[in-house]
């Protein structure tokens, strides 16, 4: 894992928020899915792994602090917002569209910069036409390293937790069919059965029960 070297204090009665970013595969850039809440960058990294790659393929997890993220909306941008960040490489993000529910910004590229004004700058030069631009230094990132280790001891066990999957759970009613099927559930035991209860006549009705008189 690369991380930055920081541990954070607890914000009133939560750990920081650090934003998400999910990499499905080779051919996909780095996603934000969410947020979780956590004490440093390895902590941030697991909990984010436990949350987020429970269920769907990654190949690699980034997190960071959501106070070293650098965001605008055109609205914002118009209100004369302004950005403060340190001079080097930062990445950029946008919203592109409404219709994405899962993701918030899609990680576009990164620009060189000379502060966090101008990195904004160049985001909305090359995105003019975003929803939303975020731009984060490249140093804040805490990420899972690279290479074929990683994603075996990583990712490759929720890749093979097929059951969780819910198109698989309507195997277990097939294989139960199967079998009754093909005559091979076990049947009840003369002794096991239950003996059936007698039907109620329309005279059987309860006795009335015994009332203690008072002295």
């Amino acid at each position: 894992m690369t991380a930055p070297a920081t541990r954070t204090s607890p914000q009133g009665d939560q750990w920081p928020r650090w934003e998400v970013f999910k990499k499905d595969n080779d051919r996909r850039p780095y996603q934000a899915v969410g947020s979780v809440h956590a004490g440093d960058p390895q902590h941030a990294l697991v909990t984010a792994r436990n949350v987020f790659v429970r269920r769907p393929a990654a190949v690699s997890l980034w997190v960071v602090r959501e106070q070293d993220i650098l965001s605008a909306t055109p609205e914002e941008i118009a209100r004369g917002v302004t950005f403060r960040g340190p001079a080097g490489t930062y990445y950029v993000g946008i919203k592109a569209t409404h219709k994405r529910s899962m993701t918030f910004v899609d990680l576009t590229g990164t620009v060189d910069a000379t502060d966090g004004e101008d990195a904004m700058r160049q985001a909305r030069a090359q995105h003019p036409d975003a929803l939303a631009w975020w731009v984060i230094p490249d140093e804040a990132f805490a990420r899972t390293e690279d290479g074929p280790d990683t994603v075996e001891s990583w990712f490759a066990p929720a890749a093979e937790k097929t059951y969780k999957q819910q198109q698989y759970y309507g195997t277990i009613g097939r294989h139960v069919g199967e079998l009754k099927r093909a005559g091979l559930m076990p049947s009840r035991t003369p002794d096991a059965q239950a003996t059936p209860r007698p039907a109620a006549t329309p005279d059987a009705r309860p006795a009335p029960s015994a009332q203690k008189v008072p002295q």
